[in-house]
């Protein structure tokens, strides 16, 4: 459609390089569109579709510690936003980034106008996006390790307010190379972000499909739908 070819055309203009490498919408059929929202209290929320195109402050790209972005959304992020990247990598340097600590690239750019089809109707025109880097990974080649996926949502849980996080929006952690099973990562992640006083969206995991049962609130908070 019209939407989508702007946005081809933009970035490959900007980002011409990184554009012969990855295709601009990996999921022709999420494109902007979430297929499902499912609302576990007011302000948690379980969405299927693609983050990157999440209405969030703040975007949570999950990361290695080693300063490597080598598949998944960390692989979208660097090629996508570049600057992500750089900034990623400087903080595994000095050593910002480490297990169950994530860090927060307060980004001062947005696509927002330059993609939007009439940039006057938007309700959020300055809205600029963040990029939290969760580890979920020490190194690239180990499998995800669960006591630091549960460090870094304490982590988030004491730090968001004094961060300035508005909104934020999360992969399922550690549930796709990292190898964890969103049985156990997912009733986890909910717990500590349903106590969150902002909007959070919890995007599944589309290597792999969840059973239904492990999406209900009863499942995933201990009360009933």
């Amino acid at each position: 459609n019209e939407s989508r070819k702007r946005v081809q055309e933009l970035l490959k203009r900007e980002y011409p390089e990184s554009f012969q490498k990855w295709p601009v919408i990996p999921e022709p059929q999420m494109f902007f569109q979430p297929r499902r929202i499912r609302h576990l209290t007011q302000r948690l929320k379980l969405v299927d579709g693609d983050m990157f195109f999440s209405p969030m402050q703040t975007l949570t790209i999950s990361v290695n510690t080693v300063g490597v972005m080598g598949k998944g959304l960390a692989s979208r992020a660097k090629y996508q936003f570049p600057d992500a990247y750089v900034v990623y990598q400087d903080a595994c340097k000095k050593k910002l980034l480490q297990p169950g600590k994530p860090y927060l690239y307060k980004r001062e750019t947005s696509l927002d106008v330059a993609l939007a089809d009439e940039p006057y109707n938007l309700t959020n025109a300055n809205r600029r996006t963040w990029f939290l880097f969760f580890p979920t990974k020490r190194h690239w080649r180990e499998a995800s390790r669960l006591a630091d996926i549960e460090q870094g949502l304490r982590w988030i849980t004491e730090n968001y307010k004094r961060e300035g996080i508005e909104s934020l929006a999360l992969p399922a952690l550690g549930c796709g190379l990292g190898g964890l099973e969103w049985g156990v990562v997912g009733p986890m992640m909910a717990r500590y972000l349903g106590k969150l006083d902002v909007e959070v969206h919890i995007h599944l995991p589309l290597e792999r499909s969840i059973p239904e049962a492990q999406l209900r609130k009863e499942f995933l908070l201990g009360t009933p739908d």
